[in-house]
Parts: structure tokens; C-alpha cells; sequence
């Protein structure tokens, strides 16, 4: 029994001790490892070929819901040259509705020498929509160690489907 008792003591002993002096007691002690920085938007990415759709759809929601969906289709993005961690952007802007989206793409060493920029899903109220058909663009962007810059805009036609 009293051996029991004794390595209860001290296992609980050591719990208490590493609390307190990774906590707050000892603000200098630490038994976790900072992560790295991850190096976003470095290295250097050089598009050759650029596949951007002609239009974008808002698809009204099914079983009545009062709602429009956003279908942008996806741009095909080849590379003639990609170091390090650049940033592509696909901007989807419609003036008329005062509508911007945008979705980030990080890219590393893995991406190859083609990448797909996608954008993220997006809705819309009934209210919101009034036409059958807008104007909209389609811009991808990218951010590397040469700072920002448009790599291709398009206009396309937002064709809104009942």
C-alpha cells in the first residue's frame, strides 16, 4: 500500500511540477517548440499560358430556397518559370452588385508546371438579383519577391440561370 501511495506522490509530484514551470510561473521556461515561419509570397512565378472562362453563372437554389448560387469555373494557369512560394489570386468582380470575391492559391514546390485557380462558392439573395445577366471580371493576380502585379483580365458575362 505504501508503495502505491508513494508513486501516486510522485507521478503527481512531476504533473504539478512541469505545470507549473511551462505556465505562467515561469514565463522563460517552455517545453514546446516554435513552429517555422512559413515564407509566403517568395520566389519569383512566370506565367506563359493563361485558360480563363467566357462566363460565370448564379444558379437560383432549389425547393424554393431564395437563394442564387455563384459558378465561376476555374482558370488553367501554366508556368513557364516558379520558385519558392508565390501567391496567384482569381478576383471575380461585379460592379453592378457591388460584388468583389477573391480566393488565394499558395503555391510551392509541389504545384508542377500547370496549377488550377479556383474560386471559393459565394451566394446571393432573391432581392439581390434582378437581371437575367451582368457584366462582370475575371482577374488573376500574382504576388512574388517582384512585388504585385495582373498577370490576365477578362470580361465575362454573369448569366443568372432560373
Amino acid at each position: 500500500m505504501e508503495q502505491t501511495r508513494a508513486v501516486i506522490t510522485g507521478v503527481t509530484s512531476v504533473m504539478l511540477a512541469v505545470t507549473l514551470l511551462s505556465g505562467p510561473l515561469v514565463p522563460s521556461v517552455t517545453l514546446a517548440s516554435e513552429p517555422e515561419p512559413v515564407a509566403l509570397e517568395t520566389g519569383n512565378v512566370t506565367v506563359s499560358a493563361v485558360e480563363m472562362p467566357d462566363t460565370v453563372t448564379l444558379e437560383a437554389g432549389s425547393y424554393g430556397a431564395a437563394s442564387y448560387y455563384l459558378n465561376a469555373p476555374p482558370i488553367h494557369v501554366q508556368f513557364s518559370n516558379r520558385t519558392g512560394r508565390p501567391t496567384l489570386v482569381y478576383e471575380l468582380t461585379i460592379e453592378e452588385l457591388g460584388y468583389s470575391r477573391t480566393t488565394n492559391h499558395f503555391l510551392d514546390e509541389s504545384t508542377g508546371d500547370a496549377y488550377e485557380l479556383t474560386l471559393a462558392s459565394d451566394t446571393f439573395t432573391d432581392a439581390e438579383i434582378q437581371r437575367e445577366q451582368y457584366n462582370g471580371t475575371v482577374t488573376v493576380s500574382k504576388r512574388d519577391d517582384a512585388g504585385h502585379g495582373v498577370v490576365a483580365t477578362r470580361n465575362v458575362t454573369i448569366s443568372v440561370i432560373e
